[in-house]
């Protein structure tokens, strides 16, 4: 993966800054969303979230890895830039990545599975502050059919996946080929260190005639519709 990731280096660079970038919303969602500079309102609150997770993690032995600041903000501007009113989340391990996306409206709702969500003492009091927008399910199964239980469950998905269960892959990977071949936005992260999440990327980077990909390696941004024509971005961001 680094050294493949060394040999495209130039290209990605090239790509990050716009250069050989055709598609209006390509070019806009690359150079103001992923790779936005500016300061947003919300960055010092999820700074906050995110040192108390520090905080509260440094005494443990052999703890997940904390989402780092720069990720943090992206999946915020990502968030921020599509505006869902529901989000599908699957998997957490401090709930700072799902703090980043509340952070955008007070309106929007969590549908988290997460069967371990109690597993770190430091996740309640990170969510807490959010418990009248989050709705947790211990599996996959459950969370997407409330997911879609009401009529605004029906608008365009929008999904990011920290983690995934070996026994839920088949599953979640047949509801992201529904998204590919229809609307809606998915965010998979951890793909540079996970094996399954990487082949969840890959399976869905051409499983469809349309829409947009975007990945620096580490975290891919699938923009679902049948609006846009099939492409793949290798950036930095």
């Amino acid at each position: 993966m680094k050294l493949k990731r060394y040999l495209t280096a130039l290209r990605r660079y090239s790509r990050s800054k716009g250069f050989g970038i055709h598609s209006p919303f390509a070019f806009h969602f690359v150079l103001n969303v992923l790779r936005e500079r500016l300061p947003y309102y919300a960055y010092e609150d999820i700074a906050e979230i995110r040192q108390l997770a520090i905080d509260q993690t440094h005494n443990f032995w052999r703890h997940p890895r904390i989402i780092s600041f720069k990720n943090a903000k992206l999946i915020f501007r990502i968030t921020n830039y599509f505006n869902p009113a529901r989000i599908l989340q699957i998997g957490t391990n401090y709930g700072v990545s799902s703090a980043c996306m509340l952070a955008v409206s007070s309106k929007s709702q969590l549908y988290l599975c997460e069967a371990n969500v109690t597993e770190y003492p430091v996740t309640q009091p990170i969510l807490s502050r959010f418990s009248n927008t989050i709705h947790h399910f211990r599996t996959f199964a459950d969370g997407i059919k409330a997911y879609h239980s009401t009529p605004e469950g029906q608008a365009e998905p929008f999904l990011l996946i920290n983690d995934i269960k070996e026994e839920e892959y088949s599953e979640v990977l047949s509801y992201l080929y529904e998204i590919r071949n229809s609307k809606g936005v998915i965010i998979i992260r951890n793909i540079g260190r996970s094996a399954a999440l990487k082949n969840l990327w890959e399976a869905c980077r051409n499983a469809a005639p349309t829409g947009m990909t975007f990945s620096n390696g580490k975290i891919s941004v699938i923009v679902a519709s049948p609006k846009l024509p099939h492409q793949n971005f290798s950036l930095w961001f």
